[in-house]
C-alpha cells in the first residue's frame, strides 16, 4: 500500500515528541539537510529498545506535502513505515535534538578516521555558513572538526584551543574564563585537522612559517556561530586559537550586568551626559564589550545617532550603525574615527585606544559635543587615567574630558544545582560561607555562568587636579575611594556575601592592591 495517498489529517497526531528519541537507523541513513527539506524524522518511543516498533518505524512529518516520504523513507531503510502528524515546528526540534545527541562525542569519530594521509585540502570559493549538524557524507577530518565546534558551541565555550604536542593534537576549551582539556588527536592527522580550519576560515594553508587570522560563519540549527581563527607556528606545527561568537547568545541590559544599584545608578547617570568620554577597562575576556553594548542599547533611540568602530564587531545592534576595522586595507581605528566625526554622530563607541593618535581623537572628539565610550587594558579604574597619560594624552584635555573609568572582571558563579553553605555559625551575623562542590549540571566544576564585579571612579574636581598634575594611579585612587568609591575586591566581597561566587573566584580575576613604585597596581 502506499502511503502517500492517506489523508494526513487523519494520522495519529502527536502534539510533543519529547518522549521520543531518534531512530539511529534514520539518522544514519537520511541525511539532515533531506530531514530538513521535508520536514521528516525518525523516532521510537523513549522507553523502546530497539530501532522500531513492531508496526515499524515511526516517522514524525510536519507537512501534509511530505506524505510520499513515506514510500522513499520505507525503500531506503528497507522497513515498515508508520507516519504520525506533528506540528512543523516540533519536527524541526527534533531534528536538530536528535542529530545533535547522534554526535553529541567527538571521541568517536577519531576512531573512523584513517591515520594515513589524505592529501592537502584545497581552498573552496564558497562562504556559504557550514552547518555544523550536517556531516553525513563528510570526509572524516571534516566531521572530527565539524564535531569539534559543536562540542564548544554546546558547552558555551569561549575559545577553542588546537594545540599541538610532540606526540599528540591537544583540543581545550575556554569556558567561563577557564581552560579545560577536551579530547586528544592522534599525531599522524594533526596536520589535515589545522589545514581543515584553515581552509574554514579562507586562510593559506600553505604558508605555515606567519601567523595568519581568519574567520568564518557555522550554523547549528537557528544558531549563527561567528569565528575568529588566528594561527600562529610552533616547534610542534602551527597553534590555532578559534573565538567563537554566538549571535544567539542573548545581550545583557545595565540592569543585568551585576552592577551595586547605587553603582549601577551611577553608570546610568555618567552615561546619559551630553558629551564627554567614558573608559570601561580590563584584560581580555572580562565582559568590556557586552558592558558598552548594553550602555548603547540604554542610549539608542530616534533622536540619538550612535556609531561603533569595532575589531571585531561581536554582534549586531539594531538601530545603531557599526562599522569593522579592516587594518589590513588602511581602516584603523583612528582612520576610521576620522571618518566617523563626518557622519554627524551623537555617541560614539571605539573598541580600543591602542595609540596616541587615536586616544587624541577620542578626546577630542568628546570635547566638542560628542559622547564617547572607548576600552583600555588596565588593572583597575583609576590606572586608566595614567595610561591615558602614557600615551601622551595632554593632562588638560584629558581633565577636561574624561567623565569616568569603569574597570570590570567576570567571576564564575556558583551551580545552584550543587552549591551548599558550610553550616558554620558565623559572628555578628554574617551570612555563611557557600562552596562549590560539582555536578553533572556543571561539569564537576561547581560553577555555572559568570557575573562581573565593578569599579567606578567618577572624576570630580579633586580627580580632574590629580590629572593635571600627572598624580600616579595610587593617588587618584586613594582620593577616587575617599570620595565613596569601591574597589573591585570590595565588589567581590558582596557578590561572596550574597552566595553568588566564592573567595577563591574573586582572589582568580583581581590584582593585589599595591603600588608600585610608578603608582601602578600590580598583580
Amino acid at each position: 500500500m502506499l502511503l502517500s495517498v492517506l489523508p494526513f489529517d487523519q494520522l495519529s497526531f502527536e502534539d510533543s515528541l519529547d518522549r521520543f528519541d531518534g531512530d539511529p537507523v534514520f539518522l544514519d541513513r537520511i541525511p539532515i539537510q533531506h530531514a530538513r527539506r521535508h520536514k521528516i524524522i525518525g523516532v521510537r518511543p523513549t522507553a523502546s529498545g530497539s530501532a522500531e516498533t513492531s508496526a515499524g518505524l515511526l516517522l514524525a512529518i510536519g507537512d501534509q506535502r511530505s506524505l510520499p516520504q513515506c514510500d522513499i523513507v520505507a525503500r531506503r531503510l528497507r522497513t515498515a513505515v508508520q507516519p504520525i502528524r506533528c506540528d512543523a515546528d516540533v519536527v524541526a526540534a527534533k531534528i536538530d535534538q536528535a542529530y545533535a545527541q547522534r554526535d553529541r562525542d567527538a571521541r568517536h569519530l577519531l576512531h573512523s578516521i584513517d591515520t594515513q594521509r589524505v592529501g592537502e585540502p584545497t581552498i573552496g570559493t564558497s562562504i556559504r555558513p557550514e552547518d555544523l549538524l550536517d556531516s553525513d557524507r563528510r570526509p572524516p577530518v571534516i566531521q572530527l572538526v565539524n564535531q569539534l565546534l559543536f562540542d564548544a558551541v554546546v558547552a558555551g565555550a569561549s575559545d577553542l584551543h588546537i594545540q599541538p604536542r610532540d606526540d599528540r593534537l591537544q583540543i581545550r576549551q575556554r569556558i567561563d574564563g577557564v581552560m579545560f582539556d577536551v579530547v586528544e588527536v592522534p599525531k599522524s592527522i594533526q596536520e589535515e585537522v589545522i589545514s581543515r580550519i584553515k581552509v574554514l576560515g579562507r586562510m593559506n594553508i600553505a604558508e605555515k612559517r606567519l601567523p595568519q587570522d581568519g574567520r568564518a560563519t557555522v550554523t547549528l540549527g537557528d544558531r549563527n556561530v561567528d569565528l575568529r581563527i588566528a594561527s600562529l607556528p610552533t616547534s610542534h606545527s602551527e597553534r590555532i586559537v578559534i573565538r567563537l561568537l554566538d549571535k544567539s547568545v542573548r545581550r545583557y541590559t545595565l540592569d543585568e550586568l551585576g552592577m551595586p544599584p547605587a553603582m549601577l545608578q551611577q553608570w546610568q547617570q555618567l552615561i546619559s551626559v551630553d558629551h564627554g568620554l567614558i573608559l570601561v577597562t580590563g584584560p581580555t575576556g572580562s565582559g568590556k564589550s557586552t558592558t558598552l553594548y548594553g550602555a548603547l542599547q540604554t542610549l539608542n533611540s530616534s533622536e540619538t545617532n550612535i556609531l561603533t568602530l569595532e575589531d571585531p564587531i561581536e554582534y549586531q545592534l539594531p538601530g545603531i550603525s557599526q562599522t569593522q576595522i579592516n587594518e589590513k586595507k588602511g581602516m584603523t581605528f583612528a582612520s576610521g574615527l576620522r571618518s566617523l566625526l563626518r557622519q554627524d554622530p551623537d555617541v560614539i563607541m571605539v573598541g580600543e585606544i591602542r595609540d596616541q593618535e587615536t586616544a587624541t581623537m577620542a578626546i577630542q572628539a568628546s570635547l566638542t559635543g560628542h559622547l564617547v565610550f572607548s576600552t583600555l587594558h588596565t588593572n583597575d579604574a583609576a590606572s586608566a587615567i595614567t595610561r591615558m597619560l602614557d600615551l601622551g594624552v595632554q593632562p588638560y584635555l584629558l581633565a577636561s574630558s574624561l567623565v569616568g573609568s569603569l574597570a570590570q572582571r567576570l567571576v564564575r558563579t556558583l551551580c545552584p544545582h550543587c552549591k551548599t553553605t558550610a553550616g558554620l555559625t558565623m559572628p555578628g551575623g554574617e551570612p555563611e560561607p557557600v562552596s562549590a562542590n560539582g555536578c553533572s549540571q556543571c561539569r564537576q566544576t561547581g560553577y555555572s555562568g559568570r557575573i562581573g564585579i565593578f569599579e567606578l571612579l567618577v572624576v570630580d574636581e579633586i580627580i580632574r587636579r590629580h590629572i593635571q598634575d600627572r598624580s600616579g594611579a595610587r593617588t587618584i585612587r586613594d582620593s577616587a575611594q575617599a570620595a565613596g568609591m569601591q574597589l573591585l575586591s570590595d565588589d567581590g566581597q558582596h557578590k561572596i556575601a550574597q552566595g553568588l561566587t566564592t573567595a577563591q573566584e574573586v582572589a582568580r580575576v583581581t590584582v593585589v592592591n599595591q603600588p608600585n613604585a610608578d603608582g601602578n597596581v600590580v598583580t
